[in-house]
């Protein structure tokens, strides 16, 4: 009974962990933390990521990869003219303004 009990409470925590990462993960972005760009003629997002890429933690795919999900882009083409948002928080861009000046 007592060994039942264990495996009972084991599956319980496992399972509330598991509920738990599925909520966090389906969180969606709140896009008014992150800077809204728009882009210029002959901008990539391969060049955006690298533009930026001391403001961002995330590898060259990575940013595109959240870029083209964040902004439900059809691929990876951007066009001028378009505003798209970056993962680069809004906070991130004010200390790298205040450190430039």
């Amino acid at each position: 009974m007592k060994r039942m009990m264990v495996h009972y409470l084991l599956f319980s925590s496992l399972l509330f962990m598991v509920i738990g990462a599925l909520f966090y993960a389906n969180k969606p972005v709140e896009k008014d933390q992150y800077m809204e760009i728009t882009v210029a003629s002959g901008d990539t997002l391969w060049k955006l990521a690298k533009e930026y890429e001391d403001q961002h933690r995330l590898s060259t795919e990575e940013f595109i990869n959240w870029v083209v999900d964040v902004n439900h882009l059809s691929g990876q083409r951007i066009i001028a003219g378009e505003k798209i948002v970056i993962p680069v928080l809004k906070s991130e861009e004010d200390r790298q303004l205040a450190v430039n000046q």
